[in-house]
């Protein structure tokens, strides 16, 4: 989500920067260097919203600088994760998976990609979006992980997943499961990790006009009577 910003100062950052250890400053400069400086000229887009809410505004209202970086060690890595993601060597207990929309931009939310997420988590990792949608829950059923629901407000506003049975509290519902049956449900592929994301989302409309599964449209139906 994006925060509206209207004349944003990047001095803001510097003039607060010791309320972050030195990787986070270098990453903060970094996007800033790579482009989304001139997302700042269009005062409907957004800049750095989660970093500024979560640890520059609280700060500066309470007087209080935390110290929550100091002993965080951060590497990142610039370019196509369909790719980079061979460059991450460890396996990870924790992956977060914010993507875009896969409607809009499906590349990182494929069967292939994610089955590349899935060599880098170990058998207690866990694997958490803020995306409930159907394909990308289908797919992570048909990665053999265990999937469930997370929630905000008692709100069903995204998903968890993890190869270990135990770290899911809330599973999906009889009612989840059987969407996921439906056309809605066919993953998206990307076989090559190469494709653009028209090309995938036309592979996934011509899958499902081929497929006799029940539509979206008729399960909701069948629900409503």
């Amino acid at each position: 989500s994006n925060i509206n910003y209207h004349n944003f100062d990047f001095n803001y950052f510097n003039n607060y920067s010791d309320y972050f250890d030195v990787n986070m400053i270098d990453l903060i400069n970094l996007l800033i260097n790579e482009g989304y400086i001139s997302n700042l000229r269009y005062k409907e887009k957004g800049f750095l919203h989660n970093i500024y809410y979560n640890y520059i505004a609280k700060s500066i209202k309470y007087d209080f600088k935390p110290n929550v970086f100091n002993n965080a060690s951060i590497s990142y890595h610039i370019g196509d994760a369909r790719i980079t993601i061979n460059n991450c060597i460890k396996s990870y207990d924790i992956v977060f998976l914010d993507a875009f929309s896969p409607q809009k931009d499906p590349t990182l939310w494929t069967i292939d990609f994610l089955h590349e997420v899935k060599q880098k988590m170990n058998d207690g990792s866990i694997i958490v979006s803020y995306s409930k949608s159907t394909p990308f829950r289908k797919t992570l059923l048909e990665l053999g992980f265990h999937v469930g629901k997370t929630f905000i407000n008692n709100i069903d506003m995204g998903t968890v997943a993890s190869l270990n049975k135990d770290n899911i509290i809330t599973p999906l519902s009889s009612y989840d499961i059987e969407l996921l049956s439906t056309r809605s449900g066919i993953p998206f592929r990307d076989e090559s990790l190469k494709s653009t994301p028209y090309e995938i989302l036309k592979r996934r409309e011509i899958e499902q006009s081929n497929s006799n599964l029940i539509s979206h449209t008729s399960f909701l139906k069948k629900y409503s009577k």
